[in-house]
This record gives C-alpha cells, structure tokens and sequence, in this order.
C-alpha cells in the first residue's frame, strides 16, 4: 500500500477512535445522570408498589421505541452515507420519506397499545392488584405520545450521525435523566410516582427541539414527505426488516424478563430494574460509543471493498474495548454488593433489598464484555447489509432467554432472571460470530484468490 493510502487508513482510525472516545465520553456522562436518576429514584421510592406500576407502564412504550425507532436510525445511517458518497442529491429527499415513513408507524403503533391496553397490561404485571393495574393502565395511556416523538428523533439522528455530528446526537440523550432529577427534586413529595411519567415526557420533548434545531442547521427540512416506494426506500425497508426482527427478539427477552420479575412478588420489576443498570452503563460507555462510531467507518470499507482494512479495524475496535471491559467488568462483579450499597441503600432502600439486588447485578455483569462484542457485530453485519444473520442468531438466543427465565427463578429469584440474560446475550454473541464467519470469512482472515 503507498503511504499516502496507509496515512489515510490511519488517519480514518484515528478519527474513528477520536469519536468513539467523543461518544464514549458523552454516553458515558448521561448513563452517569441515569445512574443518578436511579439513585434519587431509589431513595423517593424504593422498591415499592407505586415504582413497579410505572416500571411495568413504561416497560411497553420503551420496547416500541428502542426496537422500531432505535433500529431505523442505524438502517438509515448506511443509505445516508451511500447517498452523500455518491454525490445524490436526495439526501433530504430519502431523509423526509423516511420521516414519513417511521412516523407513520409510530403514530398506528400508538393507537393499537392504546386500545389493547387493558388485555395487555396484566400479562406483563400478572400479581399486581386491581388498584396497581387501575394505576399502571394511567400511567401507560399518558406516556403514549412518546412513540410519534421518538419517531423524528430516531431519523434526525441518523441524519446527524451521516454528517458526522455524533456528539450531539449523543449529547441530547442527558435531557431525560437530568429533568428527572430536578422534577423528583421538586415535586415528589407532591407528585409521587406521577412525576417520572411527566420527566419522561418532558426529556422526550427537549431532545425533540435541540435534534430539530440541528437538523435545520444542516440544511434539512423538519416536514415529512412521502413520494412513494422509491428504490431507496424499498433498500432501506430490505435492510430494515430483518435487522427490526433481530433486535424486537432482544428487546423481547427483556420483556420476558420483566414480566417474569412482575410474577415474582412485591418489589420484584423494582430490584430487576435496580440490578441491570450497572451492566447497562457499562455496555452503553464501552459498546454503544465504539458500535456509533465504527458504523459509518464500516459501512465505507465495504462499499470500497476494502477488506484487509476492515479486518484490521475490527480486530482494533474489539480488542481495545475488550482490554478495558474485561478488568472493569471483573472488578465490579468481585465488589458488586458494595456498589449496591454505595449507590441504592438509604431512605426507603433497605438492606434486605440491597441483597436482592445485588445477586441480580452480579449475574447481570457476567454479559458485558460479550454485549460489547455483540454490539459491534451488529454494526458490521449492518454494514455487509447481512442483517438476517442478527435474526438468526437472536432467535437461538431468545429460546436460551425464555428457557433461563423459566428455569433458573427456580434456584435464584429474580437473580435467576438476570443470569437468564446474561446467558441469552453470550449465546446471541456466539452466533452472531459464528454466522459472520460463514457469510464472510475474509473479516477474520486472508483468504487466497
């Protein structure tokens, strides 16, 4: 290769690097506000009745909106990139269909929950009592609208991570924790568990604003315009499909896990919920970061047909974030029921529930390196437009979820249900692996013409 060609590839990875750490950074700052929101949480409300109607009531419009929404930005991100690379001018053009197009669902996604509301809600919280479903069936219909406004969100993002603006694509996920804390600050006491249903929306609509504002700053229209099933929408949609059915089944075991926590007794979603944020910080900071800044990179070399460079560079990504989550993940684990005492015991927090919570968050960590791993796979086979591969290898992991959940509750509680997870994401790692391998065996070595 000339030098200018490997002064280039370098100064690719560099600013590869130099965004993931951006992104690692940021990230790294809202699940530390998350992290606090949980904290503030714990001491107001403990694990008591009141939170685990509200978790149980959010648990449905959170899965639409991580796996519709969270899966068309990074559907969209490669079209995007293709566009700008080819010089298309219908860049705005793929971008307003594509507002179309998700907002569209979202708003009909919005009406069915609603009406199926009072069929669904039991299933999920299947030993709450008639006043906490009462409860949980309110706190659901007003946290609804959240689906139409996470839809602009999710294609202004991908809009922004096209141009390369992922800082503030990132930056504005801190709106939700940072309103949460200052509502439950101020109106708690008055408010009681209605005042997260009111952050939540409240986050929702700053990050809505600041994402608009940064649109328009680019050059972009805010309206949604639909022309049609154009090829671009008809590759987006052929992408977008598989990729949606792999990430509803992993969003589908973690509605597995709460509905098997909400069988489990009082106070069982809450500790569920308490015990999984930890490992959730750390799969967001050292994989979220990296898998946001590695997609458009990936998506380049493929296009290029550039596979040397590409294996090279996941080799780097991976091995890199595996040399900082491993040590972390370890140590964590070795001092799980001293961070859960640090961090959640105090007020209505108590030390029986410090327990509880502390064997879910140990089980809950064994999944964080092989997340991390995970997470990038993801974007790679994205990338290689192979996303039937995550549908396949999550399925596999699904069963392994579903059957954990309905086994291991049996010897371990509610800890039983984050062991189920941590087993289900090494399996869909595994797979995911195996499958790209098969697909492609020149992302892991040098394969002779």
């Amino acid at each position: 290769m000339a030098f200018g060609g490997i002064s280039e590839q370098r100064s690719r990875q560099k600013r590869v690097f130099q965004d993931a750490a951006t992104v690692g950074i940021l990230t790294s700052i809202t699940k530390i506000a998350a992290a606090a929101k949980v904290v503030v949480t714990a001491r107001y409300f403990g694990a008591s009745d009141d939170l685990d109607a509200f978790l149980i009531a959010f648990l449905l419009p959170q899965f639409v909106v991580e796996t519709v929404t969270g899966t068309f930005t990074t559907s969209l991100v490669p079209r995007l990139i293709r566009s700008r690379s080819s010089q298309d001018q219908q860049v705005g053009t793929i971008a307003q269909a594509s507002l179309a197009l998700v907002l569209g669902a979202m708003s009909a996604l919005m009406v069915l929950l609603a009406l199926t509301a009072r069929w669904l809600l039991p299933l999920l919280g299947s030993s709450f009592s008639s006043s906490k479903l009462d409860l949980t069936f309110v706190l659901f219909l007003s946290m609804l609208i959240w689906l139409p406004i996470s839809a602009c969100s999710a294609t202004w993002r991908a809009v922004l991570n096209a141009h390369g603006r992922l800082a503030m694509a990132t930056a504005v996920y801190m709106a939700s924790p940072v309103i949460t804390m200052l509502f439950l600050a101020g109106g708690a006491a008055r408010w009681g568990v209605w005042v997260l249903a009111v952050a939540n929306m409240s986050g929702a609509l700053l990050e809505f604003v600041a994402l608009a504002v940064g649109i328009r700053r680019l050059g972009y229209s805010l309206r949604p315009s639909w022309l049609g099933w154009t090829p671009d929408m008809r590759a987006l949609l052929a992408q977008y499909w598989p990729l949606l059915a792999g990430t509803t089944i992993t969003a589908g075991c973690a509605l597995v896990d709460q509905a098997v926590a909400g069988a489990l007794g009082s106070g069982s979603v809450a500790a569920l919920s308490y015990g999984v944020k930890v490992a959730g910080v750390l799969i967001a900071v050292g994989g979220t970061g990296m898998a946001t800044a590695v997609l458009p990179e990936f998506s380049r070399l493929v296009s290029q047909g550039r596979w040397d460079a590409l294996r090279h560079a996941l080799r780097l990504h991976v091995g890199v974030a595996m040399a900082v989550m491993i040590p972390v993940t370890v140590l964590l684990m070795w001092g799980s029921a001293q961070v859960v005492r640090v961090i959640y015991q105090g007020g209505q927090f108590d030390a029986t529930a410090a327990a509880v919570v502390s064997q879910v968050q140990w089980f809950s960590l064994l999944m964080v390196p092989f997340a991390v791993v995970l997470l990038i796979a993801q974007r790679l086979s994205t990338a290689l437009g192979a996303s039937g591969l995550i549908l396949r290898a999550g399925f596999v992991a699904m069963l392994v979820n579903v059957t954990g959940d309905w086994l291991l509750p049996r010897w371990f509680g509610v800890g039983g249900v984050g062991l189920a997870s941590a087993l289900g994401h090494i399996v869909f790692m595994a797979g995911l692996v195996a499958l790209l391998y098969l697909k492609e065996p020149r992302l892991f070595r040098t394969v002779k013409p």
